[in-house]
């Protein structure tokens, strides 16, 4: 039997915006892998639970926001992971159970060139970075402007650990903006509603309104 190509695209998704479809939209449309599955964090160590949107709030986020994105599934294994273990959300345990319940998987680890800069803070880094093969998003960096020069980080990334670091630079530019930014400009919507529009499915913002999410009233 064929083995199937798998991106796990994690995240919190608080809310879920245009560069993120762009991202899973990119996989698909170029057939690099048979399906992408996305994970929002469930009970992430480097977020306080507390402060987040609820996470049936955020996977119907993402259920609208990949509606029309075929070949993704929208995944709630994190949730899943911490019922059954009642532990934090650790990437790499997540992932190791992940590929035992879907057997005949190769798993590929999708990230932007940001969070590889601070893996050295991740729970069993690694591990992380010599067991799967990562796909990382360019990002702009003021350090390593260059595809070059990042592939040159990454690679004595593996080196300092004695590892051999398997990944791949997707050179594909996504809308440049982070979910904090989101949050600030839904504080006032019917100011910024039309900048919203450019960051945002507009089906995810009729969603936020409707169920006075992020302090809308």
């Amino acid at each position: 039997m064929t083995r199937k190509d798998i991106a796990i695209f994690g995240g919190t998704f608080d809310p879920v915006h245009l560069g993120h479809t762009q991202m899973i939209q990119y996989f698909i449309d170029n057939y690099i892998v048979d399906e992408v599955y996305v994970l929002p964090s469930y009970n992430s160590p480097h977020k306080d639970i507390d402060k987040i949107t609820s996470f049936d709030d955020r996977i119907n986020m993402l259920k609208i926001a990949t509606s029309d994105i075929k070949n993704t599934i929208i995944s709630t294994f994190e949730e899943e992971y911490f019922k059954h273990y009642n532990s934090k959300t650790y990437t790499y345990e997540v992932l190791e159970a992940f590929k035992k319940k879907y057997l005949n998987t190769r798993l590929h680890f999708v990230v932007g060139f940001d969070s590889i800069k601070n893996i050295n803070n991740w729970h069993r880094y690694i591990e992380l970075i010599r067991d799967y093969w990562f796909y990382i998003f360019d990002r702009e960096d003021s350090e390593f402007k260059t595809i070059e020069q990042k592939r040159y980080y990454l690679d004595n990334l593996g080196k300092k650990y004695g590892i051999k670091f398997i990944y791949e630079i997707l050179d594909k530019k996504v809308l440049d903006v982070s979910s904090t930014e989101i949050r600030d400009l839904l504080l006032d919507i019917d100011k910024n509603r039309e900048l919203l529009l450019k960051y945002l499915n507009k089906d995810v913002l009729n969603y936020i309104v409707d169920k006075k999410l992020y302090g809308i009233h």
